[in-house]
C-alpha cells in the first residue's frame, strides 16, 4: 500500500483508538471478571489499543522508508 493509504489508516484507527477507550465505550468492556492475560478486562483493552497502535505505526514507519527509496534524488541547486 501506498504512503498515503497508511496515512489514513493511522488516522483512522487513532480516532476510534481515542473513541473506544473513553466514556461510555469504555464502559461496555468495564466488567471484573474474569481476567484476560492477568489484566482485568478494561486495562486488557486498553492495552491492547496501544499494541494496535504500535503496529500500525511500525506500518506507517514502514511505507514512508519505503516511499523515501522510491523518491528519485533532488538535483543540486
Amino acid at each position: 500500500m501506498s504512503l498515503r493509504t497508511w496515512r489514513r489508516i493511522a488516522w483512522a484507527y487513532h480516532l476510534i483508538f481515542a473513541v473506544a477507550v473513553i466514556w461510555p465505550v469504555q464502559t461496555l468492556v468495564n466488567r471484573p471478571d474474569p481476567f484476560v492475560l492477568g489484566l482485568p478486562r478494561q486495562m486488557a483493552w486498553a492495552t491492547a489499543w496501544v499494541l494496535g497502535s504500535l503496529v500500525v505505526l511500525w506500518r506507517l514507519d514502514l511505507a514512508r522508508a519505503r516511499a523515501m527509496r522510491a523518491a528519485p534524488p533532488e538535483g543540486d541547486g
